[in-house]
C-alpha cells in the first residue's frame, strides 16, 4: 500500500470519528429538548361568557291559596283560562262560617238591646237625681239620700259604658266572622292566565292560617317572561344588572331568545336547595358546600309557545374586548418568582423544603401568571397581566407583543416545563401515520 493510500484511509477514519462525535452530540442535544406545541401571539375579539341553567317563569305570578280550611265546592276556571282581577275563581264550603255569622249577628243585636236598656236606666237615674237635688236644696231630703241618688246615677252611667264596649266587642267578632265567610270565595288577585290548577272539586284544602296552606292554583302574567337561573359563586363577581344574555330553551330547539339581567340575588343558596330555604341557611355552617346565586333575566319578545317551567340555559356576556392581544388559555401558567425576578423552579423549592436550614433561608417568592416565550430554542417564562377570558383565549394586558412565538401546549408539558428549558416543536402526529 502506498503512502498516498494510507493518508487517504487515515483521513477517512478521522472523518468517520468526527462525524460520529457530531452525530452523537446532535442526538444527545435532541434528546435533551422538550417537545412542545408552539404558536404566535395575535389579536382577536373576546367575549367573556357566564353559563348558567334554570327555568322559564313569568315575571309576575301569584300562587293562590285557600284562606280558610274546608272542602272545595266549586272551581270556576280551568288551566289555561284568562282571568281578570277580582273574578271569582273557586268556592270553599261555608256552612260553618254562615252559622258563625248568624250567631255573631244575634249576639250584636242582643248587646245593642242591653245598651238601649242601660241607657234608659241611666236616663231614669238622671231624672231621679235631679229631683233629689231640688229637694235637697229645699232641705226636704237628707244628705245620705242625695249621695245614694248620685251613686246610683254613676253606676248607671258605667253600665251604659260597659254595654257600649260589649257591643263593640261583639261587632268586631261579627266582622271577623263575615271576613271568614267572605274568604270562602276565592277571587283572582291579578289579571292573567291560570298556569297551574292542581286541585279538583271535592278535595279538602288547608287555610292560610295553618303551617302549610294549600295552593289552589297559580295566576301568571305571561306578557313578561323571565329565565331564573342559578349562577356559580365563582362567576357572580362578573355579573351586573343590565348585561345582555342569550337564552336557549330545550323544548324550543335551536331558538335563541335575547334577554337582559334584571336581578342578582344578594344571598348565596346551597346548591341543590331551593330559594325558599335560603333564609333558613343564614347563620348556618355551610362553608364546605357549593353555592349559587339566583339571577333573573327578562326575555325580550318571547315566542307565543313559551311556557312557564321549561328548562332554560343562558349565556350571559359579562365583558367584551375588541382587537386585543390574546393567547390560548392553557398557555398561561403560574410560577413562583423571586424578588430578583427569577423563576424559582419547583424542584429547587422542594429541595429547600427538605432542607430545613435552606427553607428558612430562602424567602418565598410571589406566584405570577406568565407565558413561555421561545427565544433561541429556549422557553423563557415571562410574567403577564391578564384581562378577560373568552371561550378558548385570554386577553393579555401587559407582558407580550404581537407576533412573539410562545409555548401553547401540551397542558401536561406546560405543568412541568422549566424556565430556559430547551424546546422543539412537537411533531404532527397526524402526518406519516398509516
Amino acid at each position: 500500500m502506498t503512502k498516498k493510500n494510507k493518508r487517504i484511509l487515515v483521513a477517512l477514519g478521522a472523518a468517520v470519528v468526527i462525524g460520529g462525535v457530531v452525530a452523537g452530540s446532535a442526538i444527545k442535544q435532541s434528546r435533551s429538548q422538550t417537545e412542545v406545541q408552539l404558536g404566535e401571539v395575535g389579536r382577536s375579539d373576546l367575549d367573556q361568557i357566564v353559563v348558567a341553567s334554570g327555568e322559564v317563569r313569568p315575571r309576575r305570578y301569584v300562587n293562590v291559596g285557600a284562606n280558610v280550611s274546608g272542602r272545595i265546592l266549586e272551581l270556576r276556571v280551568r288551566e289555561g283560562d284568562s282571568v281578570e282581577k277580582g273574578q271569582i275563581l273557586a268556592r270553599v264550603e261555608s256552612e260553618r262560617y254562615e252559622a258563625g255569622e248568624r250567631q255573631s249577628a244575634a249576639g250584636v243585636e242582643a248587646a245593642k238591646a242591653d245598651l238601649d236598656r242601660a241607657r234608659a236606666d241611666l236616663e231614669a237615674s238622671n231624672l231621679a237625681f235631679g229631683r233629689v237635688t231640688e229637694m235637697r236644696d229645699e232641705q226636704l231630703v237628707s244628705a245620705q239620700a242625695y249621695d245614694q241618688a248620685d251613686a246610683e246615677r254613676k253606676m248607671k252611667a258605667a253600665a251604659v259604658d260597659g254595654a257600649r264596649r260589649r257591643v263593640a266587642q261583639l261587632q268586631a267578632a261579627l266582622d271577623s266572622t263575615r271576613d271568614d265567610l267572605y274568604k270562602t270565595t276565592v277571587y283572582a288577585p291579578m289579571s292573567g292566565v291560570i298556569t297551574s290548577l292542581p286541585k279538583e272539586e271535592g278535595e279538602m284544602v288547608i287555610g292560610a292560617m295553618s303551617f302549610n296552606p294549600t295552593v289552589l292554583m297559580t295566576v301568571a302574567d305571561l306578557s313578561v317572561m323571565e329565565a331564573e337561573v342559578m349562577v356559580d359563586e365563582t362567576d357572580i363577581r362578573d355579573l351586573k344588572v343590565g348585561q345582555k344574555a342569550e337564552v336557549s330553551v330545550d323544548a324550543l330547539g335551536d331558538l335563541t331568545i335575547m334577554g337582559e339581567v334584571t336581578e342578582i340575588g344578594a344571598s348565596a343558596i346551597v346548591r341543590g336547595s331551593d330559594a325558599s330555604q335560603a333564609q333558613g341557611q343564614l347563620g348556618a355552617n355551610t362553608g364546605n358546600q357549593a353555592k349559587d346565586f339566583k339571577v333573573k333575566i327578562v326575555l325580550a319578545d318571547p315566542p307565543a309557545n313559551l311556557r312557564p317551567g321549561l328548562n332554560a340555559s343562558t349565556e350571559i356576556t359579562t365583558a367584551v374586548a375588541k382587537n386585543v392581544i390574546a393567547v390560548p388559555i392553557q398557555s398561561v401558567v403560574v410560577r413562583e418568582v423571586g424578588e430578583d425576578g427569577k423563576v424559582i423552579e419547583a424542584g429547587a423549592a422542594a429541595a429547600d423544603e427538605d432542607d430545613e436550614s435552606a427553607a428558612s433561608a430562602r424567602e418565598r417568592g410571589e406566584e405570577r401568571d406568565g407565558v413561555f416565550i421561545v427565544r433561541e430554542g429556549k422557553a423563557i417564562f415571562t410574567p403577564v397581566q391578564t384581562g378577560i377570558m373568552g371561550d378558548t383565549d385570554i386577553e393579555i394586558l401587559e407582558g407580550l407583543d404581537e407576533g412573539q412565538q410562545i409555548v401553547t401546549g401540551s397542558y401536561r408539558t406546560l405543568r412541568s416545563l422549566e424556565n430556559e428549558a430547551r424546546v422543539k416543536r412537537e411533531k404532527d402526529k397526524g402526518k406519516g401515520d398509516s
